[in-house]
């Protein structure tokens, strides 16, 4: 019996760091954009409307708005893909779309920010993306407070991978996450989140089990209502 009252106290005390440990991370799924009172596909929107908890860069220069549904041709930009956008969301009702362009020698790059805690014990970053063009594994960068994060290809899908990263150094800290694409290209991104598992091991046994998880979790998105 106490050696139950002693798990009991260290499982609700880390329940309380997670919670305590700083300012969270917010609308990581993008869901919680309030675009209802907007066209299908106006030229832009307000970023704090799009985007709340996010800042929009081009090129490092914060963005006051983005697009809805539509994307650029032949310029950096950022915008928020409804299902009916050009490049359709790839979970839930938006995913974020990152474009970046090179001009001579000049990259443009296209990013979103925000600053938070990753919460105690928390070991893995874990996000949806779907990589355009000249995209690669290597031309995405995600960064916490201005540290690299190696990102690892978990699993394939149909219209987007599940990629991976090791926060575990981070556990706790503040600062600011940011997702880059680089040297022509484009990214669309979905379904952020930190876990306290490690990045699983590329086998199939792990392979399957975290598909069936966002998989199950791709479904039940679907049944939210469509505000357009």
């Amino acid at each position: 019996m106490k050696l139950l009252r002693i798990a009991c106290f260290v499982a609700v005390s880390i329940a309380f760091l997670r919670n305590v440990s700083g300012q969270r991370f917010v609308n990581l799924d993008f869901e919680a954009a309030n675009l209802s009172v907007y066209g299908a596909r106006p030229a832009a929107v307000p970023a704090t409307n799009a985007i709340p908890g996010w800042t929009a860069y081009i090129s490092g220069i914060p963005q006051t708005t983005i697009s809805f549904n539509d994307v650029a041709l032949n310029d950096a930009a950022i915008s928020i893909q409804g299902t009916t956008g050009f490049e359709p969301a790839v979970a839930g009702r938006y995913s974020i779309f990152l474009q970046a362009t090179y001009r001579e020698i000049v990259t443009n790059t296209a990013a979103i920010g925000q600053t938070g805690s990753i919460p105690v014990g928390d070991q893995s970053l874990i996000f949806l993306g779907n990589l355009f063009l000249a995209g690669s594994i290597g031309n995405v960068q995600v960064t916490f407070n201005g540290q690299d994060l190696s990102l690892v290809a978990i699993s394939n899908a149909l219209n987007y991978t599940i990629y991976g990263a090791d926060i575990s150094p981070y556990a706790g800290q503040t600062g600011q996450l940011l997702f880059t694409a680089n040297n022509n290209t484009y990214a669309e991104l979905d379904n952020i989140q930190f876990s306290s598992l490690p990045i699983p091991e590329p086998s199939e046994l792990a392979l399957t089990a975290i598909g069936a998880l966002f998989l199950g979790f791709h479904r039940w998105r679907k049944k939210l209502p469509n505000p357009r």
